[in-house]
């Protein structure tokens, strides 16, 4: 069921997902008011079980949900045809995986055997990382060295330099930041925290300077930090694997939408991470949430993870925040790995430790009004805040201070009014927690706080760099810890996301089900209900009956649990043959079901084209029966569809 606003402070309220661009046009013609008498249109779905006031649910048998009732006495199981052209037949069900036919294309292929090596890429707002396995060995190892690093460490800058004038893309990481501290720096544009532009839940975004869009800036990235990741890792192989041998593992934000998922597919496509045509399987997406789960888990012991306790992921990185609570289901005792099953909807916000930095900025620049410091002289200033303040304060400190880079105006680097003595900036603790660090760390705290009000748990693991923090460890701990539950930070939990990226690479059964976040949907014909259904979607079918158009068929709904493999089916009579029949699917981030898809709330996500096989002497035109199936359980949708016996991948086209 879908759950409640309540809890959210306001800025933190889910908001609804955009998806811009135009649909692609409905093959076939059909998305109108229908195709009249004869017309074959496909567009529009006419559920044959959707009567009245009757909307069944899908469910999900395992999680004892109740299955769809008949429809009320007199009305029809089934209608024989629809004024769009398509009628759906028979309830809406749950298929488990032992009753799927194969799927021949690009889902074939066992991964184990065709790619020996899993590569995970943590690619964060401020900081990205790389680790990687060899499934006969699967100690896990981590990049650590970067291009011009001053010392060892495993995670790299995510800065891209380009040309001030042009989009020419130059250099990223260490180098991108080294020649911003030289005086040619006015000839180029330093781009950071560009991912962030792919959070749906901040429709103002500025755009990216010089025209640059955010699937090309994350491409551009990518490229150049796979070929160093790649590099570094056949260090340990030998000449006998090469890059065609690695599984991609990508973490994402759970609060990021389907379509800012499949930008980041897109961009690994574009960077030459994999193919156009590569299986899918080859690049698994995967929530940062999920992957610091099986991160954690797999230090249970540590921490005592039984066999049905439950613990909060609270992933505070640099851009975002993401939670989701787990539930242990059982422990493989051969290799220790638990089950995990998704108990609550995972959410989150855009209240990383980047927030803090913009924080500390509005403040300097507050303090420092009347001493106007050079691009150069704000990048040390802001450099100093974030390598030294930010990691060290406690909360327990009287005064902090920063270095400030030479003033001309004020020679001595003297001002008692600002706390100005000898170019050292002094910084009160009441600055520092209600300035900077507090408006963040509250935003954090309503987060865990909406999660703990659905469910107990034994556990809080603070994973991520802010999620690191000694003040915001103490802060979670003074207001959640008790005697039955813990705040723990596992080790390197600035790790704790790539590494259990690797983790889910290597064991991808670990995750046994997880919980729908959104509405999802298909355009569907039904019942007209007067009084309630406007007239201008009053259409009329092929059986005679008075239909309500662009009806929100619901597939899916926040807050319902799907297991991993089983798929959500649903079954169609259409009349589009030879042509593709275009299933359209809508996503809703509403707190009530939708009624229509052309609802506010309502988006296209985009079209799942269902290609018709060739049948010898078949007519134009020809009922068609068509089971669709969709996938909600996996990390991304996928749909497939079983036509004329034949069982079909359905080809995705988003929109975005």
């Amino acid at each position: 069921m879908p759950m409640p606003a309540a809890g959210y402070p306001p800025s933190l309220r889910p908001q609804h997902s955009h998806y811009p661009g135009a649909a692609p046009p409905h093959l076939g013609g059909g998305g109108g008011g229908g195709g009249g008498a004869g017309g074959a249109g496909n567009g529009m779905f006419s559920p044959a079980n959707h009567h009245l006031n009757y909307t069944p649910r899908p469910y999900v048998s395992s999680a004892g949900q109740t299955p769809p009732q008949p429809p009320p006495a007199g009305i029809p199981a089934a209608v024989a045809a629809a004024a769009a052209g398509m009628a759906a037949i028979g309830p809406t069900s749950i298929v488990k995986p032992s009753n799927l036919p194969g799927v021949k294309g690009r889902l074939t292929g066992d991964p184990k055997e065709d790619y020996p090596i899993v590569m995970a890429i943590d690619f964060g707002t401020t900081f990205s990382a790389c680790a990687f396995a060899f499934r006969r060995d699967p100690e896990i190892q981590d990049v650590i060295t970067w291009p011009k690093q001053a010392f060892q460490y495993p995670k790299v800058p995510t800065i891209s330099l380009y040309k001030n004038t042009s989009s020419e893309f130059l250099d990223w990481g260490y180098p991108a930041r080294a020649v911003m501290m030289t005086p040619n720096a006015k000839h180029h544009l330093l781009l950071a925290k560009f991912k962030l532009q792919l959070d749906d839940q901040q429709p103002n975004k500025e755009p990216l300077p010089l025209g640059i869009k955010p699937l090309d800036a994350i491409s551009d990235y990518l490229r150049k930090f796979h070929v160093h990741i790649v590099k570094e890792a056949m260090k340990s192989f030998g000449t006998t694997y090469d890059q065609s041998h690695i599984q991609y593992c990508l973490t994402v934000p759970a609060m990021w939408s389907d379509r800012a998922k499949h930008v980041m597919r897109q961009a690994a496509v574009q960077a030459g991470l994999i193919k156009e045509d590569d299986p899918t399987h080859r690049l698994i997406i995967v929530s940062e949430p999920e992957a610091a789960a099986m991160y954690c888990q797999s230090k249970g012991e540590q921490f005592n993870l039984q066999k049905h306790d439950r613990f909060l992921i609270c992933d505070a990185g640099g851009g975002t925040v993401d939670l989701i609570v787990f539930e242990v289901v059982d422990v493989n005792p051969e290799t220790g790995i638990r089950s995990l099953r998704e108990v609550t909807m995972g959410h989150g916000a855009s209240c990383g430790s980047t927030f803090l930095d913009r924080n500390m900025e509005n403040l300097l620049r507050e303090k420092l009004a009347k001493y106007p410091l050079t691009p150069l002289g704000w990048g040390t200033l802001m450099d100093s805040f974030v390598n030294n303040t930010k990691p060290l304060f406690t909360g327990t400190e009287s005064e902090m201070y920063l270095q400030v880079p030479n003033i001309p105006s004020l020679p001595d680097a003297n001002d008692p009014e600002i706390g100005l003595d000898e170019g050292m900036l002094k910084l009160t603790l009441e600055e520092l927690t209600e300035r900077v660090f507090d408006p963040v760390v509250n935003d954090v705290l309503a987060l865990i706080d909406y999660q703990l009000k659905q469910t107990h748990c034994e556990a809080i693991f603070l994973v991520g760099g802010f999620g690191s923090s000694r003040y915001l460890f103490d802060r979670v701990t003074a207001k959640f810890a008790t005697p039955n539950r813990q705040v723990r930070v596992p080790p390197r939990a600035e790790l704790a996301v790539v590494r259990g990226a690797v983790t889910y690479g290597l064991h991808q059964g670990s995750i046994i089900s997880r919980v729908a976040r959104r509405w999802y949907g298909v355009d569907s014909a039904m019942d007209f209900v007067p009084g309630v259904d406007p007239e201008e979607k009053k259409t009329l079918s092929r059986d005679g009956t008075v239909r309500c158009k662009d009806r929100f068929s619901v597939y899916i709904s926040p807050g319902q649990s799907v297991a991993v493999g089983e798929c959500v089916t649903k079954k169609y009579m259409t009349w589009c043959y030879p042509r593709p029949l275009d299933c359209p699917l809508y996503v809703s981030d509403s707190i009530e079901e939708p009624r229509y898809v052309d609802d506010p709330s309502v988006k296209k996500l985009g079209d799942f084209l269902i290609p018709m096989p060739e049948v010898p002497g078949m007519a134009a035109g020809s009922e068609t029966l068509v089971e669709v199936r969709m996938h909600f359980g996996e990390t991304e949708i996928r749909a497939e569809a079983i036509v004329l016996g034949n069982t079909v991948t359905a080809i995705c086209q988003w929109i975005g």
